[in-house]
């Protein structure tokens, strides 16, 4: 979708549900594009924690709640905090 907004910019809106679901080829070119670049070092997106599955609720009242500096990932991977030994 592409609307034009004063002063002459333009606004794309892109919704990766939307285009997985139309359009998977593009979807799929897309999301090999983006790891090409993060793994070329290209794009490097801040990360402010990693957390465990055990943490979604946690991370969503944080993002709820605004303010963060980076992104909150998901590692199912990484145990719970309650279950992380600390050095």
């Amino acid at each position: 979708m592409l609307s034009w907004l004063s002063g002459g910019k333009r606004l794309r809106i892109y919704s990766i549900n939307l285009m997985r679901a139309l359009h998977p080829g593009w979807f799929r070119e897309d999301l090999e594009r983006l790891f090409g670049l993060l793994q070329t070092g290209n794009i490097r997106p801040h990360v402010a924690e990693r957390i465990s599955f055990d943490e979604v609720a946690e991370a969503h009242r944080r993002l709820e709640a605004g303010g963060l500096e980076g992104k909150l990932v998901l590692c199912p991977e990484l145990p719970s905090r309650r279950d992380r030994v600390l050095p």
